[in-house]
């Protein structure tokens, strides 16, 4: 019965309990450690570049521009160029994933440039990729060389301009942008006020006149009445002067509103085009503006560029036409994984027998794991078909896959039946690791150097190089194959070594019996 007091009491069973809680968490830990951060490494990545650029007249000069390509290319600091003088010894170099994209530049690349006023032909430079090898890494060197040919491309179109007068035009469009947003402010207000303060000062008196006649009236009333004939001729002078008051200030001022009410109509009139026009000059400024700071701070804008007297043409040698070619490689090393730890769990310990060649005891256990790995392998290459993913050559893959699932069960059985049940979570964990560092697509070189030196000799990731290979065409599949037929014969040897060691042991205990 199991129990805490049996699991503790039995150091044993609480190392494989132990183990069987840890070994998913090194998985998930190991996984993430592999993979979040490939992004901060993108320095790394490696672009070829062959400069084959002669030099022609450019600009009143005699120069090669492949040169100035080339050390834009080298100043980079999103990824590292090397020189090869060959494109054969370049494409070979990609095919095997050492580089991450190859750039030509072709001989008359300068000359091009130099007849594009007269031909409007844009000059090309050929880009070579192989997203097959690691779609992220082909996206992240394709949008980089796309901001350093918008940015070649704007020097370009400006010719021998010095960067100095440059600052100066691109200082001058900016006082001059807002000048001309100050001059809308101003035409608004003008449109709005003209003539307020004398409409102002004429309804102040105005309310003035008819307080001091209201008041006067009012006390000529009382006056009338009290029959104050002295008063009644006093308040007839005020209310006088209030009625002179009233023909010169307030008549006047209305006639000179009336007379500057025609010139007033036609600035509202034209307010909309004088709006429109002043926000139109000051949107090109500002526009004139940010395509000189464009220009003068080395930062690309691929949308706004002058022209496109530079141009890529991209070729990619790895095309990916389905999803499925991406993920079967990482999904045969997964199948591969766990046939192997599964084959090896079923697989029995045998004692070793002294009447039987070490050969013969290997057969024994082989031919049932060796004769189902046939037929697992056949089933995980074969499924690609349902789904309509092409992968080249069936036969073939299935071969490979079949060779890394006789190499692996090996390794298993061997650990197993060398160290018992130890031996079998030994095995579980050296998959797991290699599992955990081959799956993810990521490219060797963003990988740590002593990773990137020894995975290419796993076992798995040989597997998972072989099917890239003969999916994605590549010429780096015998290679791969040898490794296989390497481990699968050292692992068979180990074996059948095995039980001749334990066939003598039990000769020697027999003999001194």
């Amino acid at each position: 019965m199991l129990g805490w007091q049996a699991v503790l009491g039995n150091k044993r069973i609480l190392g494989k309990w132990l183990v069987a809680v840890v070994l998913p968490v090194l998985l998930i830990v190991g996984y993430l450690g592999a993979t979040s951060h490939s992004n901060q490494k993108t320095d790394r990545l490696v672009v070829a570049v062959i400069n084959q650029d002669k030099a022609a007249s450019l600009n009143g000069k005699n120069q090669r521009f492949g040169d100035t390509l080339q050390q834009q290319l080298k100043e980079s600091k999103h990824f590292k160029t090397s020189t090869y003088q060959s494109t054969r010894a370049a494409k070979l170099a990609l095919k095997q994933g050492r580089i991450s994209a190859m750039i030509e530049i072709p001989t008359s690349l300068t000359t091009q440039l130099a007849d594009y006023k007269k031909s409007g032909k844009s000059a090309m430079v050929n880009v070579t990729v192989a997203t097959g090898n690691s779609q992220y890494a082909t996206q992240y060197i394709e949008d980089q060389l796309n901001g350093i040919v918008a940015i070649a491309n704007n020097k370009l179109s400006l010719g021998n301009t010095s960067d100095s007068t440059l600052s100066k035009l691109s200082s001058q469009s900016q006082n001059l942008a807002k000048q001309t947003k100050d001059l809308q402010t101003n035409l608004q207000a003008v449109g709005n006020s003209i003539d307020a303060d004398a409409a102002n000062d004429l309804q102040s008196n105005a309310a003035d006149l008819i307080t001091d006649l209201s008041t006067y009236s009012a006390q000529l009333n009382d006056a009338v009445n009290g029959g104050d004939k002295t008063k009644i001729q006093s308040l007839a002078v005020e209310i006088n002067n209030i009625s002179y008051k009233m023909q010169t200030t307030i008549a006047g001022g209305i006639g000179s509103i009336a007379t500057n009410l025609s010139s007033t109509k036609a600035l509202s009139d034209q307010s909309g085009v004088i709006q429109s026009s002043a926000k139109n000059i000051n949107g090109g400024q500002q526009e004139i503006s940010s395509q000189l700071k464009s220009l003068l701070s080395n930062q690309p804008d691929k949308n706004t560029a002058l022209t496109q007297m530079l141009m890529l043409k991209t070729n990619d040698i790895k095309p990916i036409r389905t999803q499925g070619q991406v993920l079967m490689a990482s999904l045969l090393v997964v199948g591969v994984s766990m046939m192997s730890v599964l084959f090896g769990l079923l697989l029995p310990v045998k004692p070793t027998k002294t009447d039987a060649l070490a050969l013969e005891q290997w057969w024994e256990n082989f031919q049932i794991g060796g004769l189902l790995s046939i037929l697992g392998s056949i089933l995980m290459v074969g499924s690609a078909f349902l789904w309509h993913v092409n992968i080249g050559n069936f036969w073939y893959l299935t071969g490979i896959t079949l060779l890394s699932q006789w190499s692996m069960m090996s390794l298993v059985w061997y650990l197993k039946q060398w160290l018992g049940q130890a031996g079998w979570w030994l095995s579980t964990v050296l998959l797991a690791i290699q599992t955990v560092f081959v799956v993810p697509n990521d490219p060797i070189i963003l990988q740590d150097s002593i990773f990137a030196f020894i995975r290419p000799f796993w076992p798995l990731s040989a597997l998972k190089n072989a099917v890239n290979s003969l999916v994605f065409g590549g010429n780096d599949i015998e290679p791969n194959v040898m490794i296989l037929i390497i481990w699968l014969l050292a692992l068979t040897i180990l074996l059948v070594t095995y039980y001749r060691v334990k066939q003598r042991e039990n000769l020697k205990q027999a003999l001194n019996v």
